[in-house]
């Protein structure tokens, strides 16, 4: 079947290899969650180690895909390349059409930054648009409770950088909502720390700047899964009794979105590519010969694919 056709569950299931067994989140009931990150969807260039030229039919496939296989999809931010008017325009109808509940939280470029030469819609723009029930807020699939959070600007501050913060307003809401919560998922754009690699330097900005408040807040109340994406790289991070999942992006290299299937037995994840063979390759050249940042992240995802899955807890 080719890639950028409908596909429903079972095709689904069997097209991607598993990127983890978790022991938890588990519940009585299977519930399917999808999540489609980071599409940086673009309206106009080619190429760049984000394949602006192949954004949007990506991450339509992705979506199409993803309402076929699971229960709800989840979009943890950067819809959008550059937090254009016309970018937005053309994310409204792919999410218009998709035939399943869908809950998504803002990338840092998605919200206007001082730097940028254009208008964007700004935080109430974005709420109006894709968050009607307000950030932070909570998001139920069955018995699973998604608690989506802004890690780009909650309080209107970040517009000097890439980085991220949830910050002592929604740190306090979790607070409040996490011990009436049987089964809790966070979802955030930004990361809740460094990935082993990338301590510091110029991926500093990749993490929240109050990750360890935020992880140790999900400690306290054992929170069993947190969901991120902004890093392009598909990975399994462990804080304490909360696993961190990192979505890979639908734009670059692997081009592909999750699929958690969570049950009695705890969860698995699933890596599910966007694009075939050739869209892969292609996705893969573009991005180790064009700029550092790019070359780094493939380089890191490919090393991952090849040791799959990532964290076996069965």
């Amino acid at each position: 079947m080719p890639p950028e056709s409908r596909s429903d569950d079972r095709a689904v299931e069997s097209r991607g290899p598993v990127l983890a067994h978790l022991r938890r989140p588990r519940v009585p009931s299977r519930v399917r969650l999808a999540v489609v990150a980071d599409p940086h969807l673009a309206v106009s260039g080619v190429g760049s180690w984000k394949l602006h030229h192949r954004s949007r039919r990506r991450f339509a496939t992705a979506l199409d895909d993803a309402a076929a296989a699971a229960d709800a999809v989840l979009l943890p931010g950067d819809l959008t390349c550059d937090g254009r008017h016309a970018e937005f325009d053309a994310v409204d109808p792919l999410l218009a059409d998709l035939g399943a509940p869908w809950a998504a939280t803002p990338g840092n470029h998605d919200l206007p930054k001082a730097f940028d030469e254009h208008d964007g819609i700004g935080r109430s723009g974005f709420r109006r648009r894709y968050a009607p029930d307000g950030l932070p807020c909570a998001f139920s699939v069955g018995p699973v409770t998604v608690l989506c959070v802004n890690s780009a600007g909650a309080d209107g501050d970040l517009r000097d950088t890439w980085g991220g913060r949830i910050g002592d307003r929604q740190r306090e809401w979790l607070a409040a909502r996490l011990p009436d919560i049987e089964t809790p998922v966070l979802l955030a754009h930004h990361n809740l720390a460094p990935l082993p690699e990338n301590p510091g330097g110029k991926w500093s900005g990749f993490p929240v700047r109050d990750g360890p408040a935020v992880r140790e807040l999900l400690a306290s109340h054992d929170v069993p899964l947190a969901v991120t994406g902004h890093h392009h790289v598909p990975a399994v991070a462990r804080h304490g009794p909360t696993t961190e999942l990192l979505a890979p992006a639908t734009c670059s290299f692997p081009q592909a979105w999750l699929l958690l299937t969570v049950g009695p037995e705890g969860t698995t994840v699933r890596l599910v590519p966007a694009a075939d063979g050739p869209g892969q390759a292609e996705a893969y050249r573009h991005a180790v010969t064009g700029k550092p940042l790019g070359r780094g992240i493939a380089r890191m995802a490919a090393a991952r694919l090849g040791r799959f899955p990532l964290l076996d807890e069965r």
